[in-house]
């Protein structure tokens, strides 16, 4: 018969129940345990590897982390973690190293006769990744692969298990968390132990209540609750929690935003109160002003704008897409705000193309052909609102390639988005389309429509923006109607197209167009 009185007392000092792989639910940081350990949606620092692999996809940099725990009856809990930040992709790994030792066992054989001291530990090594906009620009995702050795005198055995996590936002002014973790998605033993690691679902939502105030709320399949609370301003933060078994409460400090020391009290129901502390380094940090993200969140976020628009200037206009909704996801005012609403036309336009069933119509848009700038036109037209200007040009685009689908999917995607017909005369190349615009426009004049004139010339020049007769006729076109503005633009545009103009010249002269 063998007595482990120090293992029980330490595994209810963890809140331990018997179930194998709580090591893996005891915390890690004092901040975490401050709070009640409701981290699901709150990690995104190298205490992702432990609570949430999804927290590695926004992680900011590089951190490190240890604490040691000396727990009841001589046990002692040691954990160490690592995570490093990707260099221009949002997302990171990390990996963890944690301890339980129990000393002092006394072991007696079935006639009860002392057979001398033994030691029981667990030791446990993980290794996780997360990734930023995997499947949604907003989400992140993340999955762990762990170790668990038990030795209890001279017997060992080996549990293997996985984690799979999630969490999206920041959603309602950026105040808005959620997260899903599952734990131990599968279990494998070895060394002659029936046990397996259980499975455990944990949800959880963090909300950002005003300034430095935060609440985090946990709950699992298993039916336990944690919420916490944090109060973070200047260098110093207080922190209070509680689980279904005890009230925790926890404050910490930071110096140079890259020395972090926190300290948790947990007051067990049974054992009464006990400590936590730990000690965390950032490499590289830079001092953050309240309210503001991270830097290296706003560099993931300009990397992600920049590649996407980098990808429309290829004329990849599904990897600009995704590209553009990850930048987003990180920080919806990149690029000042203004290109939320491009994004989401932008997105919309391959989604009705289907490019992910058709790669072929990519290649045909980067060809370097009339048609495919033309293409590049109509998308930028469409992306940027203007959507007569984009149903023209997808227009022209067919006509230009009227035997590749690539355009033809264009102008019907483009048509439905906008609510423009398509107008069957108008799939024309770009000379034909310029001839048919300019004849509409002598049409209008001799009915003195002077404004449908110049609505068709402007036509013309979407496709022909260089067409220096085009623009004489618009500037004779806004004379007519009185707009001495823009007959005077019109009339210097087509003067530097067209120097030699000298009729032209002298009738701005006459006019006082010359110059504004």
């Amino acid at each position: 018969m063998i007595l482990l009185w120090p293992l029980a007392a330490a595994a209810r000092a963890a809140g331990v129940g018997g179930t194998p792989g709580e090591l893996f639910t005891f915390g890690a940081g004092a901040r975490g345990l401050g709070m009640g350990s409701a981290q699901t949606a709150v990690v995104q620092d190298v205490s992702s590897v432990y609570y949430n692999p999804a927290g590695l996809g926004l992680l900011p940099g590089r951190e490190i982390s240890l604490m040691r725990a000396q727990l009841f009856e001589g046990a002692t809990y040691d954990y160490i973690g690592y995570a490093q930040n990707k260099r221009k992709r949002a997302g990171g790994w990390g990996a963890e190293f944690i301890r339980l030792n129990v000393g002092g066992g006394e072991g007696r054989d079935e006639y009860n006769q002392p057979t001398g001291g033994f030691d029981y530990s667990e030791m446990a090594l993980g290794v996780a990744h997360g990734w930023r906009g995997v499947f949604h620009p907003s989400l992140s995702a993340g999955v762990k692969f762990k170790l668990l050795q038990r030795s209890l005198g001279g017997a060992k055995d080996q549990l293997y298990g996985a984690d799979v996590g999630f969490q999206a936002g920041p959603w309602v002014g950026d105040r808005l968390l959620l997260g899903l973790v599952a734990q131990n998605v599968f279990s494998i033993a070895q060394g002659g132990t029936d046990d397996k690691l259980k499975l455990l679902v944990r949800a959880g939502a963090s909300y950002r209540v005003a300034g430095p105030l935060s609440l985090a709320m946990d709950v699992s399949n298993g039916g336990e609750f944690r919420i916490g609370t944090e109060y973070a301003w200047g260098i110093t933060a207080l922190r209070v929690g509680m689980t279904d078994q005890a009230l925790c409460f926890g404050g910490g400090f930071r110096f140079r935003d890259k020395y972090f020391f926190d300290v948790a009290l947990l007051n067990h129901p049974t054992l009464g109160m006990s400590q936590r502390y730990s000690v965390g380094y950032r490499f590289g940090s830079q001092r953050v002003a309240e309210g503001k993200k991270p830097p290296k969140m706003q560099f993931y976020a300009q990397e992600y704008l920049n590649n996407a628009l980098a990808g429309l200037k290829k004329r990849d206009y599904l990897a600009a897409a995704k590209d553009l909704d990850t930048a987003l996801g990180i920080d919806p005012k990149v690029g000042e705000g203004q290109w939320k609403p491009r994004a989401e036309r932008l997105r919309r336009l391959a989604k009705a193309m289907d490019l992910d069933a058709h790669p072929e119509d990519q290649e045909s848009f980067q060809q370097n052909t009339p048609a495919a700038f033309i293409a590049y036109q109509a998308v930028e037209a469409y992306i940027g609102n203007e959507d007569d200007r984009a149903a023209l040009l997808s227009h022209v685009a067919l006509g230009a390639e009227p035997r590749i689908q690539a355009y033809r999917r264009l102008l019907d995607a483009v048509s439905e988005l906008t609510g423009r017909e398509k107008k069957r005369d108008e799939i024309l190349p770009p000379e034909r389309m310029v001839a048919f615009k300019m004849k509409a426009a002598v049409d209008e004049v001799y009915r003195r429509q002077f404004a449908q004139a110049a609505e068709a010339l402007r036509e013309a020049l979407w496709v022909d923006p260089n067409n220096a007769l085009a623009w004489t006729r618009l500037g004779s076109a806004y004379f007519a109607l009185g707009d001495r503005a823009r007959a005077g633009t019109a009339y210097r545009k087509a003067v530097e197209l067209n120097p030699a103009d000298e009729k032209l010249r002298r009738f701005m002269d006459a006019q006082g167009l010359a110059a504004q």
